[in-house]
């Protein structure tokens, strides 16, 4: 889609410092897709939509402070967002995003709720506008039941990709099958991710059968991996079992990162990563789970992977292998928990859930610092939240400033010295028989419960064919001798197999923070260089650098 081509989601605010606060929000949201326009008030507004209609450009939304009263029934096709003062809902084809004057209670003054309720009225109103004219842009309706396993990985993958999509929620049927119905009007039943993500355009055809380096693993340190190597001149292609940013893109906000100030949330941080790779010609390959790590008589290697949700395998071969797999949650072993799985028990907390639980109480396992940032923010939502940790402190493993921000939230406990001793409910959770330190039991009303309690590294599919260590991750660096490394003179961050490197959380001791594998990504880069100049007839011509 050309830039000038783009339709536009139009900002009518005669605050100038506000409305740029919200263009920038705005922007970040829908880069991709629509490009943001300012104006300073509704008579401007429509001054702009008169003059944008004339140069056929659509405006499927216009954001407001001020009532639109006659300007949106003079633009019914337009839907009008209002940032309302007094809370008063409008009619017509305008709809109330929140009062403004309320914005701020039980949000720590941040303004994250404003920001939230104005995304999913953007959302719900660009895939009406989108279904409407039959457009090309990867927006969504998902319909089925709220605790299907299908329905919640659906939901799950969509979000953390960056797809503009509504739930329509089947709360009359259990067995309802999960409906898709994409931008263009096509209707999926029970699809696979890897077929949703070809219909929404989220994979590219890989154009080469070898390329100079295969990274397996789609989360920061691998996608800050492929972008060195890529302005390296290097061929590379991503190889991700689910959606860009690994366990780092469900987190809900990521405050200790360096740049951000704010924070950011772990999905935002992902979609850049992801445009900045592909802007540097990177090849994104998701819902390939990888299987097998084979090397051949050339010196180089094959990964080969199977299609999520299908039995349909291939592979890609490359000079050298990246391995960025990063770690799973580690599972909760208390009865009932494997047949509740995704109907009211989840690994990971996916944010797009969280407006469900508005009214209900939630549980959640973990004492990270990615518990601690879920908790928060379903206590935006939810009726109450409670934190269940096994430790004494909740200090002990989690930052201070979520820790004293879990403290003031109204909503949010935590029980210290409790874990699960049972998830009860034959189809959905419905409880919770909890067990404290002196092995007291004791039996609370549950609809939802995450468990977030540590990672262990995703390093199965190498089936012996690296060094692991003793808890099974990624040894690398010098050594000498059987499983302690790649050598005394190992390139940094190669493996036990020449020209197979590792980055990230799945590298044996590595600093669990996004940062860091930011840093391994980028550090690696450079062994890539050093392992090409040894070894050039392995790699493909480097004489043209990726443009940026």
């Amino acid at each position: 889609m050309a830039e000038t081509a783009l339709p536009v989601i139009l900002l009518a605010d005669p605050d100038p410092l506000r409305r740029h606060e919200t263009a920038e929000l705005v922007q970040r949201w829908y880069r991709a897709y629509f490009r943001v326009v300012q104006v300073g008030g509704l008579p401007e507004a429509e001054q702009a939509l008169r003059s944008l209609a004339g140069l056929g450009v659509p405006v499927p939304a216009v954001v407001t402070d001020e009532d639109p009263g006659r300007y949106a029934a003079q633009h019914p096709a337009t839907r009008w967002l209002l940032l309302a003062e007094g809370g008063s809902a409008p009619a017509g084809s305008c709809v109330t995003v929140v009062d403004r004057a309320r914005e701020a209670d039980g949000k720590d003054g941040s303004g994250t709720g404003l920001a939230e309720r104005l995304r999913a009225a953007l959302d719900d109103s660009l895939c009406t506008w989108n279904a409407e004219r039959r457009g090309d842009l990867p927006t969504a309706e998902v319909c089925g039941y709220r605790f299907s396993p299908a329905a919640y990985a659906v939901r799950d993958f969509l979000g953390r990709s960056g797809v503009i999509f509504r739930w329509v929620p089947e709360e009359s049927r259990r067995d309802a099958p999960v409906t898709v119905r994409l931008g263009d009007g096509t209707e999926l039943v029970d699809p696979p991710l890897s077929e949703l993500a070809d219909r929404l355009g989220l994979i590219r055809s890989a154009e080469h059968e070898r390329y100079d380096v295969a990274v397996i693993g789609g989360g920061p340190g691998g996608l800050s991996t492929a972008v060195y190597a890529a302005a390296e001149g290097m061929s590379v292609v991503v190889i991700e079992d689910d959606a860009p940013g690994g366990q780092a893109g469900s987190t809900s906000r990521i405050e200790n990162y360096l740049g951000f100030p704010v924070g950011l949330t772990g999905g935002d941080l992902a979609q850049r990563a992801l445009q900045q790779a592909r802007r540097a010609r990177v090849e994104w390959q998701p819902t390939r789970v990888a299987t097998r790590l084979v090397p051949l008589d050339t010196g180089g290697h094959t990964v080969e992977f199977v299609k999520a949700g299908t039995d349909e395998t291939a592979s890609v071969s490359a000079a050298a292998v990246v391995v960025a797999t990063g770690v799973e949650w580690n599972r909760l072993a208390s009865p009932g928990v494997d047949r509740l799985l995704n109907s009211g028990v989840y690994y990971g907390a996916c944010l797009s859930d969280a407006p469900s639980a508005a009214g209900e109480d939630v549980y959640m396992v973990g004492a990270g610092n990615s518990a601690g940032q879920a908790a928060l923010y379903f206590a935006r939502y939810a009726r109450s939240v409670t934190l269940l940790v096994r430790g004494a402190d909740l200090g002990a493993s989690m930052s201070n400033y979520l820790v004293q921000r879990i403290e003031k939230t109204p909503g949010l406990h935590v029980l210290l010295g409790t874990e699960v001793a049972e998830c009860l409910g034959e189809t959905t959770l419905t409880g919770l028989r909890l067990r404290d330190r002196s092995g007291e039991e004791r039996t609370v009303s549950a609809q939802c419960l995450y468990v977030l309690i540590g990672g262990r590294p995703s390093t199965d599919w190498l089936g012996g064919v690296l060094d692991l260590d003793a808890r099974g991750y990624v040894l690398t660096g010098s050594g000498s001798g059987s499983g302690t490394g790649a050598g005394p003179d190992a390139l940094p961050m190669q493996t036990s197999l020449p020209g197979v490197f590792a980055v990230g959380d799945v590298r044996s001791g590595s600093v669990k923070r996004v940062g860091a594998a930011v840093g391994e990504g980028a550090a690696v880069a450079h062994s890539l260089v050093e392992y090409r100049r040894q070894h050039p007839a392995r790699f493909r011509d480097a004489g043209a650098v990726a443009a940026f």
